[in-house]
């Protein structure tokens, strides 16, 4: 008599999931009757993305725990990611967050920042600012890039750790170098204001390459340079460009920029109508000094109504 082997069943399962589901879920389902974790897994991802059989998602929870509580750590992440409410599952902060700290504490490093934004932020929980650095270490030290930012971030600011601005801008670089927008925008700033080391035109590059993955600050802040000439050749038509990239977005900032280049005729047509709109919407954004703006030029208009009316 033949001796079944969850595991090879398992196997083959992950070899035909794409070409035969169907067969995929076969396999897992008796890798799963067998008493493997691994099955249980498999049969709950087949569950969860709806590949071979209807998309059940509480048949998906109920094998992702089982599997879990038989000690997979893959398992136990998944159910923390279910119990976030972003795929559909009813939310439910605690069992979300003792999910992904058990996957944590099995070595599953996507769990690391997961748990430490918890933390941070408090998602149903008191926040721990050292314990979220505590967490953001452990995932920036296994590699992943936005954590490194976040320690950047942390230590810059003495959240959680001691205030380390020398060691903050190491991060920043390092998180910039694998990637991170924002960590570029930040090492970008830091070098234009002296505070890490590097030339305008580093902070240029900087700046061009979280601008070319849409990266808003970065881009006005590029845009900043071409206007004032400030390390590189000043450009009020690409300055205009930038600037107008992010007023599309309703930032406010980008609006009163565009609207002053429109009011001036500074590298676009001079169009007083779309100006006072964009100084508009800047100030309704919260700009302030579109909101100054605004009021002088209300002052103005009075005082000359208040002359002419007293001819």
């Amino acid at each position: 008599m033949d001796i079944e082997d969850p595991a090879v069943y398992c196997m083959q399962a992950v070899n035909c999931y794409e070409t035969n589901p169907e067969r995929a879920v076969a396999l897992f389902r008796r890798a799963d009757e067998l008493g493997s974790p691994e099955g249980s897994f498999g049969l709950a991802e087949m569950y969860m993305n709806g590949m071979g059989v209807e998309r059940d998602l509480d048949e998906a929870v109920r094998l992702y725990t089982k599997s879990a509580e038989a000690g997979n750590a893959p398992a136990m992440f998944r159910l923390g990611s279910m119990y976030t409410g972003s795929y559909g599952y009813p939310e439910d902060k605690t069992l979300c967050r003792q999910w992904f700290e058990k996957a944590a504490d099995n070595g599953i490093d996507l769990a690391y920042p997961e748990i430490a934004a918890i933390y941070l932020y408090g998602y149903g929980v008191e926040p721990d600012p050292v314990k979220a650095h505590y967490y953001y270490d452990l995932a920036a030290k296994a590699g992943n890039p936005q954590a490194m930012f976040m320690i950047g971030y942390m230590m810059s600011e003495g959240v959680g750790t001691a205030k380390d601005e020398k060691g903050a801008v190491t991060w920043f670089r390092m998180a910039a170098e694998a990637g991170v927008p924002e960590a570029q925008f930040k090492y970008a700033r830091l070098i234009e204001e002296g505070n890490a080391k590097g030339t305008l035109q580093d902070a240029f590059n900087w700046y061009t390459r979280a601008a070319e993955v849409g990266f808003g600050p970065a881009k006005f802040n590029l845009g900043t340079m071409y206007y004032e000439g400030n390390g590189v050749k000043q450009d009020f038509k690409k300055a205009f460009e930038l600037y107008d990239e992010v007023a599309s977005e309703d930032d406010a900032d980008g609006l009163f920029m565009t609207a002053r280049m429109y009011f001036d005729g500074l590298g676009v047509e001079q169009n007083m109508e779309e100006a006072m709109k964009r100084f508009g919407r800047s100030a309704n954004g919260g700009n302030k000094l579109a909101q100054e703006f605004l009021e002088d030029l209300r002052r103005k208009q009075n005082t000359q109504f208040i002359t002419i009316d007293g001819l």
